[in-house]
């Protein structure tokens, strides 16, 4: 089975897919978070795993943005504590570093650490953990380092200067595994939506979840993003308890569905939490 991951190797993406798809696997590494949707998309891939929200900084835009446009479902979600350390090549020093690599999510999650211990660093974004590692490894340069699961020291052979850099405070990342189409009723399931509405009048976000309100369906999430198209434009994305084949989510449904310019199921599975 060939299953999509941010890339390169060792990214908590892939670290997740060997965890969720148990036996004969492949993973395929991409770039981006898109790329891993669009070969879904496609079948070039049978599934892929993407992070879409952390405890600690909320929603990875790109995610919700590849779950909106691209031809794809979530199909599974697995919640993993995440930690991250610093890496850097073999006889660097802390006080010596003065640049730091990693995406941009995980230098956010570590900003204690990297304020109080790495002020004066140049904090630098890359597309994944373990493409920062990768750069580090190839720089071969002391005064840098890079954040990002611990795995990644032997993987590109660096070493690991400081562990549990994310701090003392609970931190999870939400991720999603995609497919062609979702999972089946299990009893205990949880639907992702995203909508826009079709115009721009007082009430309408009132009268849309009203729909969920009235039939006493519990909402997990809701949250808004830009959509790109026109300025003050918004997708709003909600997770709400049930499947969307449930009786009365998928009245629900079509009641939201006369209220929306664009509707669309991001998928129905099981939850986990």
């Amino acid at each position: 089975m060939k299953v999509g991951a941010l890339g390169p190797a060792g990214t908590w993406s892939e670290i997740v897919a060997w965890t969720f798809f148990k036996g004969k696997l492949e993973v395929v590494p991409y770039m981006t978070i898109s790329d891993v949707a669009k070969a879904v998309a496609c079948g070039e891939i049978e599934a892929g795993v993407i992070p879409v929200e952390s405890l600690r900084e909320g929603p990875v835009g790109e995610a919700l943005d590849a779950l909106t446009w691209a031809d794809i479902k979530a199909s599974a979600e697995v919640v993993k504590p995440i930690s991250y350390s610093l890496l850097a090549i073999k006889g660097s020093k802390i006080p010596k570093i003065v640049q730091v690599l990693s995406h941009p999510q995980a230098l956010a999650q570590c900003r204690d650490f990297l304020s109080r211990r790495l002020p004066m660093a140049e904090l630098v974004g890359t597309t994944s953990t373990a493409k920062a590692a990768e750069q580090v490894s190839k720089k071969k340069d002391s005064r840098v380092a890079a954040i990002g699961p611990r795995n990644l020291a032997r993987l590109y052979q660096l070493s690991i200067l400081r562990e549990n850099v994310q701090g003392k405070e609970k931190n999870v990342t939400r991720f999603l595994v995609i497919t062609k189409k979702d999972s089946k009723r299990t009893g205990k399931d949880k639907t992702s939506i995203v909508f826009s509405t079709e115009a721009d009048k007082p009430g309408i976000l009132h009268e849309i979840l009203g729909a969920f309100a009235s039939r006493r369906i519990n909402l997990t999430k809701i949250e808004s993003r830009p959509s790109k198209r026109v300025l003050g434009d918004y997708l709003f994305f909600i997770d709400l308890e049930g499947h969307r084949e449930d009786k009365k989510v998928k009245e629900a449904l079509q009641e939201v569905k006369k209220k929306t310019s664009m509707l669309k199921i991001i998928g129905s599975y099981p939850r986990k939490f």
